[in-house]
């Protein structure tokens, strides 16, 4: 989880994304979950398989979205130094809003949500009417659509990685991102009962929202970086 003033990591973006599973039950696991219900009568084999194509639509979104956003971020980057910087600082302090939002300290994220549900509403149904999945093409669909989804974790994680300076390096840290949500989307969606109570329990939310915290904190450019480097290898 270790990040300095260069560019974001890939490495970064998946920790991001596994930190941020507790929340991603909440807005994709039910969905997953449907899904899965929709698929009920499948072969294992055949489930398996659109499950992961629907994934594989909501991470290309994510993909889309950051090479979308990262071309922005590289515009005011190019045309300013001081921009790019302040763009590094609004990134840190997202990381830090998300972590407060996951840990559910602070819901301030949600007003950005609300601000998404403008698109969100024209996608949701067209979305809706892929339900039930029949074919792959069909989940892929679904996927990309559902990748649109209001989600303040998703645009907190945007605006991190358009601090890189890169539209290409923002769309693989955006894929990055999703592919660490996956593990946690994808079991819930298959083990519902028995991993959303853990998941979604006071104690794991907390722990992932400190470190979401620390590595908001991390990512801010400052002298604060070295004292803290200092001190978790003292730890």
């Amino acid at each position: 989880m270790m990040m300095t003033q260069e560019a974001p990591t890939l490495l970064a973006a998946l920790t991001i994304g596994l930190l941020g599973g507790t929340h991603c039950i909440g807005m994709c696991g039910g969905i997953t979950s449907a899904l899965s219900l929709s698929l009920k009568g499948r072969s294992s084999f055949d489930t398996a398989r659109l499950l992961l194509t629907y994934h594989l639509g909501r991470i290309s979104s994510y993909a889309l979205a950051g090479i979308i956003l990262g071309t922005l971020g590289w515009f005011l980057g190019d045309a300013s130094q001081s921009l790019q910087q302040g763009l590094r600082y609004l990134a840190g302090f997202m990381l830090i809003a998300m972590g407060l939002y996951i840990s559910g300290w602070w819901k301030g994220l949600m007003k950005l949500e609300k601000a998404g549900n403008v698109l969100w509403k024209r996608i949701q149904p067209i979305a809706s009417k892929l339900i039930p999945v029949k074919t792959t093409g069909n989940a892929l669909a679904l996927g990309a659509l559902w990748g649109w989804l209001p989600c303040g974790m998703v645009y907190s994680t945007l605006i991190w990685s358009a601090s890189s300076g890169s539209p290409a390096q923002s769309g693989l840290l955006m894929a990055a991102f999703g592919l660490g949500t996956l593990p946690t989307v994808l079991l819930t969606g298959i083990f519902a009962r028995q991993l959303t109570a853990f998941i979604q329990s006071a104690v794991t939310r907390n722990i992932a929202g400190l470190m979401m915290i620390v590595f908001g904190l991390w990512s801010i450019p400052g002298p604060h970086q070295m004292w803290m480097m200092s001190y978790f290898m003292t730890m």
